[in-house]
């Protein structure tokens, strides 16, 4: 989907926070983040500029990558350019469906090029080296050890168009569209509340209760700024632009059942980032194990099929419940699809051709029963990186879990020593106490840190940069 950028916005103004002297290294990593969001930097310089004079030195502090993502500089991905649109009536998400299925067609061979060219690449690379399952610089596609294992962590795919239909009964839509060109649109929830006393609160009110609730957990300290940005069409998206002054919050500017998980999991990689010890080497503060980052984002996301915690959001009681069976359900629903897109990983071994691989993907996706044209199935797997880390994610986070039950009972979230030590295995850093094993570790080892003033009982604020 393509970014559609709003008007220019003031810069933001510099953390009021008192804190040691900037670095200008961090100084350059907030001003990436910042142009990137479309935003003016603090300096006048470009970004862009300053990092090329300072190659060398982002080198050595191991941020050369991170740097040229931040700059767009990295190996681009096939996508189509058109929006699928989700407000439109059925009529319009037919013919939204149709037009991005064309570009997928159209880009199937510059697809297929891509995928060849990076399972090529990984071959060469890593000579065939076992590395860890979740981490997206793995080779591609995936040894067969890993995903021996991988699979091992992923329920068997089901017929997905029962659930899709399922979805689908409440709203009055039937058939065929059912599972095609509705798909999207039902994965959202849109069809949740069309009944009367079943409305989302507005954005601005549940991104201020979602801040809110995670303030009282202490997930961000009390002088840390969260600045909202919005951008129609686009999907969330965290930028910290300064450590641990503020952060930035793009979002779309619709609100779905599932805008709720969204803001809970960015709001949960911006607290990884805003609890970074200050003191901490730059690198360390910056880097993160892809595993643990994604597996907390899902533990805390998950928090929001609660139905206390949808109540405490301003959401009736009735439409919580419901809310909380229907994340229940699309966690289902996307698991099983990463499941596909995993089956269809392997599948591809041994083709030749994009037509060879398009006959393998068209296999592969009547299998789920959704009737999704074979084209989208393979353009998905320009990112099957990501679904791998998501898969390994929810592994990770019912591991965490259970610890967390195991300690403080099933009502664990709501055990304010559960949440003390949750932040001290979060503020972790280096190579072994930042990584994943590290973090379940110190929550099977360590006794609960001495409880402090939590940070919900100081003033905050939260503001939005229009």
């Amino acid at each position: 989907m393509t970014a559609v950028h709003p008007a220019p916005v003031p810069a933001l103004a510099p953390a009021p926070a008192p804190g040691p002297t900037p670095d200008p290294v961090e100084d350059l990593l907030a001003d990436l983040q910042l142009e990137r969001a479309g935003l003016p930097g603090r300096d006048p310089v470009p970004a862009a500029r300053r990092a090329r004079r300072v190659s060398g030195e982002l080198a050595d502090l191991g941020l050369s990558r991170f740097v040229a993502e931040l700059l767009g500089e990295s190996a681009s991905v096939p996508a189509p350019m058109a929006v699928l649109d989700l407000e439109a009536d059925e009529d319009g998400r037919r013919i939204s469906y149709e037009t991005w299925c064309a570009e997928a067609r159209e880009l199937t061979g510059e697809v297929w090029r891509w995928l060849s060219e990076r399972r090529r690449a990984a071959g060469a690379s890593h000579g065939g080296d076992e590395l860890p399952w979740w981490c997206g610089e793995s080779a591609f596609p995936l040894p067969t050890d890993s995903v021996r294992r991988l699979a091992a962590v992923t329920a068997p795919v089901p017929d997905l168009s029962e659930t899709a239909e399922a979805w689908a009964r409440p709203t009055g839509l039937r058939g065929r569209a059912t599972a095609e060109y509705n798909w999207r649109w039902l994965l959202l929830g849109k069809g949740l509340y069309g009944r009367p006393g079943g409305t989302l609160p507005p954005l601005n009110v549940l991104i201020t209760r979602l801040v809110g609730e995670a303030r009282r957990h202490g997930l961000l300290p009390p002088g840390h700024r969260v600045r909202v940005l919005r951008r129609p069409n686009t999907p969330s998206m965290v930028m910290p632009v300064r450590l641990p002054g503020s952060s930035l919050l793009s979002l779309p500017t619709a609100v779905t059942p599932v805008t709720v998980q969204y803001l809970q999991h960015e709001l949960a990689h911006l607290a990884e980032h805003a609890l970074r010890p200050a003191g901490a080497p730059l690198a360390e503060r910056w880097a993160f194990d892809p595993l643990r980052s994604e597996g907390w984002a899902l533990l805390l996301e998950q928090l929001a099929g609660s139905t206390a915690f949808l109540v405490r959001l301003g959401i009736d009681a009735e439409a919580a419940a419901a809310l909380a069976r229907f994340f229940a359900e699309e966690e289902r629903f996307s698991r099983g699809l990463m499941a596909v897109d995993l089956a269809l990983d392997t599948d591809l071994t041994g083709c030749r051709t994009s037509a060879e691989a398009l006959e393998v993907a068209s296999a592969v996706a009547a299998g789920t029963g959704l009737r999704w044209a074979p084209e989208l199935f393979l353009l998905r797997q320009t990112r099957v990186l990501h679904w791998r880390s998501y898969l390994a994610g929810y592994a990770w986070r019912d591991t965490v879990r259970t610890e967390l039950v195991a300690r403080f009972g099933v009502d664990w979230a709501e055990r304010a020593e559960a949440w003390a030590l949750l932040r001290d295995a979060l503020a972790r850093t280096g190579p072994v106490a930042g990584s994943a094993a590290g973090f379940q570790t110190a929550l099977a080892a360590l006794d609960p840190p001495e409880l402090r003033e939590p940070y919900a009982s100081r003033s905050y604020e939260h503001e939005e940069a229009r």
